[in-house]
């Protein structure tokens, strides 16, 4: 519940990669941290309008992967590159705590795509293009690129950070406000970037809170190139699986 006795607004998904928790394929935590704007508190406003701002203006945002180990990763404004955090074991008296481990830095070219190679025939000329180029070596940078899809956007998105390339969703799936603009925000930080297909997704003002969208998150000179064929938004599609 929102109110305007705080001095932040938090947006969050606790469960991202749901659908894979009965059969063990990591998932993950994401969040974003807005600082109040009393501006946007009035008889006008609800004060979900708190949350309903640009990714750009977010003052921190992280994720939480869990996996063969469990980590935190956390990017502040301002304050250089996201760190990874990892938790410690434990003992009788303690769960553990989580320690600094690595800060993050998102090569600027990858080989790898991440998204679900199923729905080729589903997607716009421009994305199928893309994706034809990139198998195939004619992409930018004469090089084959592999897939890596685990169906668990933090997991896929994390190893995109270490690995470069990119990964996301061309249809309008994932949710702008908790998934796509706090993970365009630790992107951003690690010199990486989060693209609606079109531009930059932390310009984007949700209508909703629950608003969806395309994504594509990754390495900058990778994004880059998948834009720049035009055409890579798929539209409105439902699936079985």
């Amino acid at each position: 519940e929102l109110s305007s006795g705080g001095s932040f607004v938090v947006v969050c998904d606790p469960l991202d990669g749901s659908r894979n928790v009965d059969v063990g394929v990591p998932v993950g935590t994401i969040f974003g941290v807005y600082r109040v704007d009393e501006t946007l508190f009035g008889e006008e406003n609800h004060p979900e309008a708190q949350a309903l701002r640009p990714g750009k203006e977010l003052v921190a945002a992280g994720y939480a992967n869990y996996s063969s180990s469990t980590g935190l990763v956390l990017a502040v404004a301002g304050g250089g590159a996201p760190t990874e955090l990892d938790l410690t074991r434990g003992d009788a008296n303690s769960h553990g705590e989580f320690r600094e481990a690595r800060a993050l830095a998102c090569p600027r070219r990858g080989q790898l795509y991440s998204l679900n190679d199923a729905r080729f025939d589903d997607w716009p000329e421009g994305l199928r293009r893309y994706i034809e180029d990139a198998r195939a070596g004619r992409g930018a940078t004469r090089k084959k690129y592999s897939a890596r899809y685990v169906c668990s956007l933090v997991t896929d998105f994390h190893r995109t950070l270490y690995q470069g390339g990119w990964c996301g969703n061309p249809r309008p799936h994932l949710r702008l406000v908790y998934e796509c603009a706090p993970l365009a925000f630790v992107a951003r930080a690690a010199g990486g970037r989060g693209s609606d297909g079109l531009g930059e997704i932390l310009n984007r003002k949700p209508r909703e809170t629950h608003e969806r969208t395309p994504f594509f998150a990754g390495s900058v000179e990778d994004v880059d190139e998948l834009e720049s064929y035009g055409d890579v938004r798929q539209g409105e599609a439902e699936y079985a699986v």
